[in-house]
């Protein structure tokens, strides 16, 4: 039941239309990692990797390893942490991965220059990244939430830090978002018991997927308001 419950919650498919309030951010975020994951091979480093729900996506890794914040009081998800990170220093050598995988974390991180200097430290040269970041969503993981950026800002920070912008894309438009907020407002307001909530959530959830998707496929596409940018990174070769 647990691995269900990881699942539809990473990947929802039928049963996630039914019962995850994040259905359409989660679903758009799995589809375009999926659909980029061949480009990522070898020695490939998730950073951030919480429970390592994308691991089996990536089928060219000749090994995986997931490094995430050593923060005190944290109890879930040890047990698929191979490092912590000491929100300065990544703990490998120069040009270790030939990947990288860093999903939704950037925006819990305040001294981002750092993070991306440390990427491209232990990135190989021509080595890729995937990235992503959201952009509309409410904040979460409190106190550890800092930040949210454009898709201007990501490109401008990657490049800034010595990336080639290999494609960058957005997941969600206007529609998704506006009725995904709905149902955040629904679940922010019912009561914090996480089973009481679940059941008093559960009509709005379907509701608000449904008109999200009806909606969002109909009606003319607007993405100046989106969930996550998507961005794949390669590192330059220094020329000197």
């Amino acid at each position: 039941m647990k691995d269900f419950i990881k699942k539809e919650k990473f990947n929802p498919k039928i049963v996630g239309f039914f019962i995850n309030h994040n259905y359409n951010i989660r679903r758009l975020l799995y589809d375009s990692l999926k659909k980029n994951a061949p480009i990522l091979s070898g020695k490939i480093l998730d950073f951030g990797c919480g429970s390592k729900p994308y691991e089996h996506l990536f089928v060219n890794a000749t090994e995986y390893i997931g490094i995430d914040y050593e923060i005190e009081g944290r109890t879930e998800n040890l047990d698929k942490i191979d490092f912590f990170y000491d929100g300065k220093h990544i703990p490998f050598e120069d040009n270790t991965f030939d990947s990288i995988l860093c999903t939704e974390v950037l925006e819990h991180v305040f001294n981002i220059d750092e993070l991306l200097s440390e990427f491209h430290r232990v990135l190989k040269p021509n080595g890729k990244a995937i990235i992503t970041t959201p952009f509309m969503w409410e904040e979460h993981e409190m106190p550890h939430d800092f930040a949210r950026y454009t898709s201007v800002a990501v490109i401008f920070l990657y490049e800034k830090h010595n990336f080639l912008i290999k494609t960058q894309f957005k997941t969600g438009n206007t529609i998704h978002v506006i009725f995904q907020f709905c149902l955040n407002y629904f679940k922010n307001v019912f009561p914090k018991n996480k089973i009481v909530r679940q059941i008093l959530l559960l009509p709005f959830i379907f509701i608000f997927n449904f008109l999200g998707l009806f909606f969002g496929f109909i009606l003319p596409r607007d993405q100046t308001s989106f969930f996550n940018n998507v961005v794949i990174v390669e590192k330059k070769i220094n020329k000197y």
